[in-house]
């Protein structure tokens, strides 16, 4: 098995030696340096997230919407019950997005951290049965914009949204924040962190190792 999926490595016979060599080997580990981005004049940008405590389980949803200058204008943290994690996901999107166009906005830019729920979003997969009336609903929100973008982005990048998600499975009712000294503290260092434009760092590690030296 080993040969077959590193077959870059020699590999020794010998059982011992065959476990020292595995425990000595090093993972290839990527670093990407990844941000939150202040959307373009005359739009508001949407990031939102999902969490499950187990999937299925007690899942709960949060997010923030800011405008041009990275400023916010409302965000929220919301315990939804029980589900998936992915039923979390939508159930996120579609809170932020009904308060966004609530708020009058127009030119909306979403920012999630799950790809499939992106692609759900911009139905470009099939999605799973259980979300189907949010999903639709989304979209009847989507077509009271002018302009409209959905695009995923790292969790890396998403950190105030991901604390407020967690944030909710701590409260019994929704939780909404018009003044970033309401937010808890985590999600307010967090939001100061993208307003000053700091980086987070993301760090993959690979399915490829390296033979050790």
């Amino acid at each position: 098995m080993l040969k077959n999926s590193f077959p870059h490595i020699q590999w020794p016979a010998n059982w011992t030696a065959l476990i020292q060599k595995i425990e000595n080997c090093k993972h290839d580990i990527k670093v990407h340096k990844v941000g939150w981005n202040k959307p373009p004049e005359d739009w508001v940008k949407i990031n939102t997230d999902g969490s499950a405590l187990n999937n299925p389980g007690k899942i709960g949803a949060g997010g923030i919407i800011r405008d041009k200058d990275g400023k916010l204008l409302m965000a929220f943290a919301v315990p939804l019950g029980e589900g998936s994690n992915n039923k979390a996901e939508v159930e996120a999107a579609l809170f932020g997005l009904q308060w966004a166009t609530e708020l009058g906005h127009t030119n909306i830019i979403m920012e999630l951290d799950s790809q499939i729920v992106v692609q759900w979003i911009a139905k470009k997969t099939v999605h799973h049965w259980s979300v189907t009336n949010q999903l639709e609903r989304i979209q009847q929100l989507i077509q009271q914009t002018q302009q409209f973008k959905c695009d995923h982005i790292f969790r890396e990048a998403n950190w105030v949204a991901d604390s407020l998600s967690k944030h909710s499975h701590g409260t019994s009712s929704l939780q909404l924040y018009f003044n970033s000294n309401q937010m808890p503290k985590e999600a307010q260092a967090y939001y100061q962190m993208d307003l000053l434009n700091i980086p987070s760092f993301r760090r993959k590690k690979t399915k490829k190792i390296f033979d050790p030296p």
